[in-house]
């Protein structure tokens, strides 16, 4: 008996095999252009610094979105070997476009532009802690939709719990690591940087096993922090307090970890 071509691509999830070439359409808004890192004159410096070895980037977009330049990250390199190794994480958060007037709220919205990251569902979301390892309410994303405010683009997301607070607007969501009470951010040690936008443009694999699951793994070289990476805040998003409190810039309105 012939197996159906479904099943045998789809159900048992084997890869295959294209004698020809493949062409991948899409489609997507360019937001907009601006550059947020502050470029130093000094020719002895050295603006971006790499680390020696990327890794795999572990909570990636759930569709297609983009990670800005600029973006913070948290590089693991696993020198324990607790990951089995390398891994990146993305410091992804949200800016509330209006406020909760309840704490029985499971409707937010978040700023919709070309220059903030994309909420997804399935993605686990949480008011930014005030520090790095401050515990909170991890909440799931189970709906969202392109909307408009007021006359303001805005995402509507619907959250599968209570928002539990009432965040104003101009308050900052961020990834937690995990749904449910007592959880932390996703990032909890912020230490390198994108230096360029990079888009995720597949669907990707979001097991923690590298042996299992299916769709597309992202691999990754971010530049580390060094006092020489600046960011101009004027240019950048509104960052998590937390990420605030680090910056160790003397220049008013410039950012450096």
């Amino acid at each position: 008996m012939t197996a159906s071509a479904d099943d045998f691509y789809l159900k048992r999830g084997y890869g295959g095999h294209f004698g020809g070439r493949t062409l991948i359409q899409a489609h997507g808004k360019i937001g907009g252009h601006r550059s947020v890192f502050v470029t130093l004159t000094d020719g002895n410096k050295s603006q971006f610094v790499y680390v020696p070895i990327g890794g795999v980037v572990v909570n990636p977009f759930r569709g297609r979105a983009k990670a800005y330049a600029g973006d913070l990250c948290e590089f693991d390199p696993d020198v324990y070997g607790k990951n089995g190794g390398q891994t990146i994480k993305i410091l992804k958060y949200f800016e509330l476009a209006k406020d909760v007037a309840a704490s029985t709220e499971q409707t937010i919205k978040l700023v919709r532009d070309g220059y903030h990251h994309i909420p997804f569902v399935g993605d686990n979301i949480m008011v930014a802690p005030a520090t790095l390892t401050a515990k909170g309410t991890g909440i799931t994303i189970v709906g969202v939709t392109a909307s408009t405010d007021g006359g303001s683009n805005v995402w509507e997301v619907t959250l599968g719990a209570q928002v539990g607070a009432t965040p104003k607007k101009g308050d900052i969501f961020v990834e937690a690591a995990k749904v449910g009470a007592n959880t932390t951010a996703m990032v909890t040690n912020p230490n390198a940087y994108f230096d360029r936008d990079n888009d995720f443009f597949y669907e990707p694999n979001m097991s923690t096993n590298a042996e299992e699951g299916e769709g597309a793994r992202y691999f990754y070289t971010p530049a580390r922090a060094n006092e020489d990476t600046v960011l101009n805040l004027a240019k950048c998003n509104k960052l998590p307090p937390a990420i605030l409190a680090l910056n160790k810039s003397k220049i008013p309105g410039w950012f450096n970890l």
